[in-house]
């Protein structure tokens, strides 16, 4: 044991304060890296993914759209997308799926989005 502390203080007196402070300070950086990949890593375990869905129906009045339905007004092609990056903001994927047509009894068009924090 003596003969390696006796090590270490040769090394030591071989190197320059400052070398030593940035050999010491790179440690302590690569182990508190270390433990705190570890603690984001248990406490993004711990919670649940979170899924919104809504079904919006994407038209001129409001009072045509089915019922179960999130009205939005269409004011041009990125209506959808717009509303979508607005609406689900704090989540980290979406999905967009636009019906093909537009439906026949409300002259607008529904879509599916979904907003999940996976």
């Amino acid at each position: 044991m003596a003969a390696n502390l006796q090590g270490w203080k040769s090394w030591a007196a071989t190197r320059s304060g400052v070398k030593i402070l940035l050999l010491v300070g790179l440690g302590l950086g690569v182990a508190v890296s270390a433990v705190w990949s570890i603690v984001a890593e248990r406490l993004r375990a711990g919670g649940k993914a979170e899924l919104v869905v809504y079904q919006l129906c994407v038209g001129l009045d409001k009072t045509r759209c089915p019922k179960d339905a999130t009205f939005v007004p269409n004011v041009g092609e990125d209506t959808v997308a717009k509303w979508t990056q607005r609406e689900c903001a704090g989540y980290r994927a979406r999905r967009i799926i636009v019906n093909d047509a537009p439906a026949k009894d409300c002259g607008c068009f529904l879509a599916d989005v979904r907003c999940s924090s996976e």
